[in-house]
């Protein structure tokens, strides 16, 4: 296709934004269908969270259903903050003495889902509106004896509809902390003045209180609950018209670190339950590494990962199907900005970009991501501004500028999980695009990261610290090589290396896989590749 030589690129272009909260412009004109959405939204599906990784296009996806389906509503995250509870002493005392919190937590979701389902089933958005839909349900269930358990828990909350989430968790946690100084009062008050009590109690004793306790978080909240979940799907058995409970952003700051991956793990659990209800259907959007690390950290003896496969939509592109984003966009914002002939990406772009077609050269320096596609183009745009394409120059300019925004972007990204994730991805700074892992297993790496990391006091939350602390006490080899290995596992991770395990092997990114690479598969004679992403960020070679 020729250039369009009437087409000058005007400062400021841009074919998006990469928030979807943000790309109203271009989302519902330029949105390429994906078979997730499809998945996703057919109420007899059992798929019920879009799992992608960062920029995949998971809002995207929820904000498409809102825009199709009149019967949907959103959980905000940030509205739901649960301060309360990730305060509540009790929750810490339990947690202390080994009485698991799962259960309780997936109450708490399974309370909230309902109030929010029957809030928008029943358009029940004032208290004349509450009292009508009680009325009418009491009448419906009058005479059955099953049934009213769960009703006087509904009853609880009648005139609670319009209250915040962390109002209800608050009020639910309240009860459980009552409970609990109630039972065993005598101990809660000596753990709650006592710093060191964990240390001090048997494990007679404990167990004492895990028998005692347990009953609180497992047993009577949610059967409650599963009846209010029966008695709504009893209720609504004949209903046809499908109800959207959407959540998105957990993997953002709404609550503290230490409880977010229960949190998000005790969700996953409740939807199950959840699905009782055949006319609600809730949609969550979760990032691939969340997920994995929701996983690691709270799976216990016997647990499958796989039993979750039934539940998941995996977000994932195609190279066509990407380049088909980018050239809507590229159409629609020519289009409605500039001409009114039709341009696409080849218009815009040379036929090379150092030897490379110029497609594939953006696609391989991203992680396969529209958000990724997007920025690289915005990048390209502004430095061809003024100009009828996008020329060699300029792309080289954009790719620098590209690089260290992704570069800082993984940095601001990954904060949260890994705080020293600057300093690891520095161990690959000034290196050789690709090499065995063999070349960092020296004294030299673990001095650089005891530097980088072990002496900064922002950094000693993060798990390396550990790693690097038994590695300098065993000071032999096993120890820097167990550093590696973490170092290896988070640079995947987050999608800054691929590995090589053997030579027969693919190079394995978690980007495509989205499943981490088994530890004990990583060894010495493992080849590590930097993405080209961070090449100039990282002065690689």
């Amino acid at each position: 296709m020729s250039k369009r030589s009437s087409t000058i690129i005007v400062a400021g272009s841009s074919i998006g934004q990469v928030s979807a909260e943000t790309d109203d412009d271009f989302l519902v004109d330029c949105f390429v269908d994906h078979p997730v959405l499809a998945e996703v939204i057919d109420p007899q599906s059992s798929k019920m969270i879009v799992l992608g990784n960062t920029g995949v296009g998971k809002t995207a996806i929820l904000r498409m259903i809102e825009r199709q389906k009149e019967l949907c509503t959103r959980i905000e995250i940030d509205e739901l903050s649960l301060n309360y509870v990730s305060n509540s002493d009790v929750i810490k005392f339990l947690h202390t003495i080994g009485v698991p919190t799962d259960r309780f937590f997936q109450a708490l979701w399974k309370h909230i889902i309902c109030l929010e389902y029957i809030k928008l089933r029943y358009r029940v958005n004032n208290e004349n509106k509450s009292s009508s839909f009680f009325d009418r349900l009491r009448e419906h269930f009058i005479g059955d004896g099953a049934k009213q358990k769960a009703l006087k828990y509904l009853e609880r909350w009648e005139n609670k509809f319009w209250v915040d989430f962390d109002e209800s968790a608050t009020e639910i946690t309240k009860q459980l902390e009552k409970d609990v100084a109630a039972s065993v009062g005598v101990d809660f008050e000596k753990f709650k003045s006592d710093a060191g009590y964990s240390r001090k109690v048997s494990d007679t004793k404990k167990h004492h209180l895990q028998q005692r306790l347990k009953k609180f978080v497992d047993a009577d909240l949610l059967a409650e609950l599963a009846g209010v979940i029966n008695l709504l799907a009893d209720y609504n058995a004949n209903e046809s018209n499908c109800n959207y409970v959407l959540i998105d952003r957990l993997d953002e700051n709404w609550v503290d670190a230490d409880l977010r991956f229960r949190l998000n793990r005790s969700m996953i659990e409740a939807l199950k339950s959840m699905r009782r209800l055949r006319d609600l259907k809730v949609v969550v959007a979760l990032r691939a590494d969340l997920m994995e690390k929701v996983i690691q950290e709270t799976k216990e003896e016997g647990f499958q990962s796989e039993k979750y496969a039934d539940y998941i939509s995996r977000l994932s592109w195609e190279p066509e199907q990407l380049k088909q984003v980018v050239n809507r966009r590229v159409n629609f914002l020519f289009r409605k900005r500039y001409t009114k002939d039709n341009v696409f990406f080849e218009d815009l772009f040379p036929d090379k970009i150092n030897r490379e077609k110029p497609f594939p050269y953006i696609l391989d320096r991203t992680l396969h991501r529209p958000r990724d596609a997007i920025n690289f183009v915005n990048y390209c745009l502004g430095q061809a501004a003024g100009k009828e394409v996008v020329n060699q120059s300029a792309a080289t300019a954009a790719t620098r500028l590209y690089s260290a925004g992704r570069h800082e972007a993984l940095i601001d990204e990954w904060r949260s999980v890994f705080p020293a994730i600057e300093p690891s991805l520095n161990v690959l700074r000034g290196r050789l695009q690709s090499f065995p892992l063999s070349e960092l297993h020296t004294s030299d790496t673990i001095d650089r990261l005891l530097s980088d990391v072990f002496a900064q006091p922002k950094y000693q939350l993060d798990p390396l610290n550990d790693v690097l602390d038994a590695a300098t006490s065993a000071d032999d080899g096993d120890g820097i090589f167990k550093v590696l290995q973490e170092l290896v596992d988070r640079l995947h991770l987050v999608g800054a290396i691929g590995v090589n395990v053997a030579p027969t092997e693919p190079i394995h990114w978690f980007y495509k896989t989205q499943h981490r690479l088994p530890t004990a598969t990583i060894s010495l004679t493992s080849k590590i590749r930097v993405h080209p992403m961070l090449h100039s960020a990282l002065a690689i070679r």
